[in-house]
């Protein structure tokens, strides 16, 4: 019954026994019989992701993967009607940002936060965003290096972004 284990997982979450169970229940001649294994199989997938809440939701979800594991081809008594995967829209791909950063500890917001500093007339607003561009630079160095991080460092660091584009 349960024999071939090179075939590949169609929906690894749920293992291979799953997998197996849906084909197994493909073969099954009976209508009844077929659509009360359907009805377990779907229990131990809900048993496999305990964090799936028990909702109208979810359950749709477990049927739209029972079916997209037997390609569609086991004759049951659906409860919802089958999204198929093919049929769902697949979403946009974001790009990916390509701007070059100087010091990838900080970041590249901060590097523009310091360019806006930088543009800024002298006076005390610039002096308290430049204080807290500096304490933010800090934690980000802390994060990344752990202890020993200075306020040296950090001015430096400051100046040169501003000296060398």
């Amino acid at each position: 019954m349960f024999e071939n284990n090179h075939i590949p997982l169609k929906m690894p979450e749920y293992g291979r026994l799953v997998q197996k169970m849906a084909e197994h229940a493909k073969e099954i001649e009976d209508r009844q019989r077929r659509q009360l294994y359907a009805e377990r199989i779907i229990k131990v997938m809900a048993r496999q992701l305990p964090r799936q809440k028990n909702t109208q939701e979810a359950n749709r979800k477990l049927w739209d993967h029972l079916a997209y594991i037997t390609d569609y081809n086991l004759d049951v008594d659906y409860p919802f009607v089958i999204q198929r995967r093919d049929q769902q829209p697949r979403p946009e791909k974001i790009p990916y940002p390509r701007t070059k950063i100087r010091y990838r500890h900080y970041g590249h917001l901060i590097e523009q936060a310091i360019m806006k500093v930088a543009e800024m007339p002298e006076g005390p607003r610039r002096a308290k965003l430049q204080q807290q561009v500096a304490t933010r630079m800090k934690r980000h160095l802390l994060t990344w290096k752990g202890d020993g991080v200075s306020n040296e460092k950090v001015l430096r660091d400051m100046e040169r972004y501003n000296t060398t584009e």
